[in-house]
Formats: structure tokens, sequence, C-alpha cells
């Protein structure tokens, strides 16, 4: 199953998120945060449209065909000593636009070729190294009664087999999915410990639908744990992780992996800088936002696999915007588990025989003005200034960010942000393109009203008590 379909990615969307898309629409307009975690996900951009088939192909390069009996067994992967990967199905309930999943061929196993893989599974051969299986593909969830047949077929010729981990979007993607039937074949996977993983970026996934689908998933599932991907405009600022991180704890959700959004053409809309992500995720872990029981590992998928950032783990960048990743892996690591596995071009050994890696960095590319006067603490940032070529106008109504407004409260419902109080601000306009940035910057004073009666002390008062 290497490489990518000839193909573009299709949008592909379930009448529930078509439903959310309208909701958060109409209820925090199409420039909010709320609407963005659904539009960015789901639809297409034309940034896509850039893509050409080289570009497209899997985000690590190295071919991992597992054999058995002399021949390549479909649809399964071992990068891992303890584990091995099974997709039963390319099919999801959505697609996802940050996911390469998607651009991969589609297909479904058979049930001989999940018996094959069953009894490969339990053979002499791996039986001594094989503790669990990662069912992934696709979303199982789509196929329940295939799953069934692979828990029935485990039980029977890998009893070495403790856990399977089924990876799964279905939850916040299309939730009545999770029935009784769904949950009933859950339960048929005992005695194998049962874990559930799970990809959900936003608060505003988190509805009152997808709630309960995780809530019943989790009485009958040892473990869920989320791995949520880092993307840009939806949930790169530590507020947006915090509210998120907080709502997994109080479903019992295991914040397992911060992962740094994939490198893939015509997708960088979604990958922000590696260093604004080690930013984000230091803040999130070390400035008591989130309790120490919801931190997630900020990490990298890699042509070697996933890399978690440490201390030393970065080594350079170079003139392609490309960092050195240090591993711990070793070349022997991969020829153990697959003797197919060949060393991606974008890796090398070095003096002590560890991997080192190539990854293809991120950028935070923005245009942005930024107005503020130091001497209130006002800043206000406009990041929709869409600049083009020729003369442009920005036109400022002076008014700021309204007050923080909590679902269902109606005490400030229509109330506009506080008039910038009169005094001297810095305009500066940020123009941004690949790793270059450009700064213009000026002076304008706002001057009082003469109509106005109220003193500047007033006009102090009524602005803080507007913005808190």
């Amino acid at each position: 199953m290497a490489g990518a379909k000839n193909s573009n990615f299709v949008e592909k969307l379930t009448p529930y998120l078509k439903q959310k898309l309208v909701e958060t629409s109409e209820k925090y307009g199409i420039d909010s945060e709320e609407y963005r975690s659904f539009e960015r996900q789901y639809l297409k951009s034309k940034n896509e449209d850039e893509i050409n088939h080289e570009d497209r192909l899997r985000h690590y390069q190295s071919e991992v065909h597992v054999h058995y009996e002399g021949k390549p067994l479909r649809g399964v992967e071992r990068l891992y000593r303890r584990t091995i990967l099974l997709e039963p199905t390319m099919v999801c309930a959505a697609h996802c636009r940050w996911c390469l999943r998607g651009q991969y061929p589609q297909f479904g196993l058979t049930e001989d070729e999940i018996t094959t893989f069953a009894k490969y599974t339990g053979s002499d051969e791996v039986k001594d190294d094989l503790k669990e299986i990662l069912i992934t593909g696709g979303d199982a969830f789509m196929v329940p009664k295939r799953l069934e047949f692979i828990f029935s077929q485990i039980n029977k010729f890998a009893p070495n087999i403790a856990f399977i981990r089924i990876g799964t979007r279905v939850p916040v993607q299309d939730p009545s999915r999770v029935n009784d039937e769904l949950i009933s074949i859950l339960k048929s996977a005992d005695p194998i410990r049962l874990e559930i993983g799970t990809n959900i970026n936003h608060p505003s996934e988190l509805t009152v639908e997808a709630r309960k689908a995780y809530t019943d998933i989790y009485k009958i599932a040892f473990k869920i744990y989320d791995q949520t991907v880092l993307l840009k405009g939806v949930n790169d600022n530590v507020e947006t992780l915090n509210e998120l991180y907080d709502g997994f704890r109080y479903l019992g959700i295991e914040s397992h992996y911060l992962f740094h959004c994939i490198p893939m053409q015509g997708m960088e809309h979604h990958r922000t800088s590696v260093q604004k992500g080690l930013e984000i995720a230091s803040q999130v872990t070390n400035s008591g936002g989130v309790s120490g029981r919801a931190k997630p590992m900020y990490t990298l998928m890699t042509d070697l696999g996933k890399i978690t950032l440490y201390h030393g783990t970065i080594l350079e960048r170079n003139e392609k915007n490309e960092l050195l990743i240090q591993s711990h892996y070793t070349i022997d690591d991969f020829k153990y588990r697959n003797p197919s596995w060949e060393l991606p071009k974008s890796a090398f050994q070095d003096k002590n025989g560890f991997l080192r890696v190539w990854y293809p960095d991120g950028n935070d590319d923005k245009d942005s003005l930024k107005i503020s006067n130091k001497k209130i603490s006002l800043i206000v940032e406009k990041n929709k200034f869409n600049p083009k070529k020729g003369f442009n106008t920005f036109v400022w109504d002076m008014y700021c960010e309204g007050p923080y407004k909590l679902e269902g409260e109606k005490l400030t419902e229509g109330l506009s942000g506080p008039m910038a109080l009169p005094g001297i601000y810095n305009v500066e306009i940020i123009t941004s393109n690949k790793n270059k940035s450009n700064s213009l910057k000026t002076e304008i004073t706002l001057i009082k009203d003469p109509r106005v009666s109220a003193s500047r002390k007033d006009l102090e008062d009524q602005f803080n008590l507007i913005q808190k």
C-alpha cells in the first residue's frame, strides 16, 4: 500500500459534520475559531491544487512489507518490535485534509487475508516478540463485522496477543455509528485488552453526541487515548489546548501525543513551525494550565517513524528549511523487525550508529496588522489583512476585542469591545512569505472627541469594565 493514488484527495463529510458546519457558522460566524475547527479539517483548500503526484507520496518512504509463507501480507506493516499494524479497510467516515491516509489506494481485506494475518501473528517466527496489534487504516469502526472477525481469528490463532488498539475518528465524525451493535462487537475482543486511539483537535468537536459516544466506549474499553494534531488556525494556541485537555480528562481520555502536522505539499496552511509547536507544548505542559495528568508528548512523524522531541533532539536546520532530528533507532532495529526495510534517503547513521533524519519544517507565515499602546496595555491584532498587488487600504474602527463570553451567557450579548482610548498608537504591518518576514511601522494619534464631556479617568474606567 505504499505510495498515493494518482488522483486528488476528494472531499468527504458526514451529514453530522455538515450540520456542525452550519451550526457553528450561524452561532459564531465563519471567521470564528469554532467554525474553522470544522472547516479547516474537512473542506478542501485551494492550496491543495498545488499538489502533484510525486508530492503526494506517503510521509515515510521505506517499504515495510511483511511476508508469510513466501507472500507479502496486504495491509500489514511492522515498524516496531512488539507491535504489528493492520489495515482492514481504507474507508473513513470523513476525510481529514491534514491526513495522508485518504490518498492511499482504497481496499478492504478479505476474511482469508485476515485469517492468514492471524496465523502469521501467532506463528513461531514472531510470537515471542509480538504482543499487540494496532488496527488503523481507514477506520475499522466503519466495518464492525470485519472487526468482529478479526477478534475471533486473533483469539483463535494468536494467543500471544495481549493488546489490541483501534484508531478511530468515528465518534467525532459520525457518533451515531457508536451503537449497541458496535459496543457488543468491541466486547467480543475479550480476553484481549482493548484500547481505543482517537484524534480530537478542538473543544468544538466534543459535542453532546461525541461525548456520549466516547462515554459508551469508555465503559467497555480499558483505555481511550488521544493523539491531537497541531493545526494552524485551529488549535495553535495555549488556551484552546488547555480547554481541550481538560475536556479529555473529564471524559477519561488520556492525552498521549501532540503531533506536529505531517509534511505534505499542498497542506502547508495546516502546519506551524516546529519552534512554535515547541513553545506551545512547553506552555501547555509547564505553565500549570492543565493538570500533570493531562500532559501530552510533542512528537514528529518522520521517515523513521514517531520521534518525541526532547532536549538535543533537534540538531540543525538546512537551507531547505529542514530540521535534522536525532533518533535512537539503529538500522538493526528496523532490519530485525523487517528484513525488507531500507534506509530512507532522508536518513543516515551518526558516529554512534544511531539514525538521524531530515524533517521538513512548517512555517508561521502570516500577514497581520498590529495596533498597540503600551500605556494602557492595549493590543489589537487583525490577522485577516490580505494585501494585494498595488495600493491597499485597511480601516480600523478603533474598537478592541469584546469581553470573553461563556456559552449560554446573556449579560454581554450584543456588547462590542471598548473603543480605544485617546493616545499615541504604534501600527505595524507584518507580511510573511516562507521564512522571510517584513515589517512596516508608523504612529497614529487618537484625539478625544471634543463633544464628549467625560473625563480621561471616566473613559479609562469604562474601557476596563467592558474589556473585563
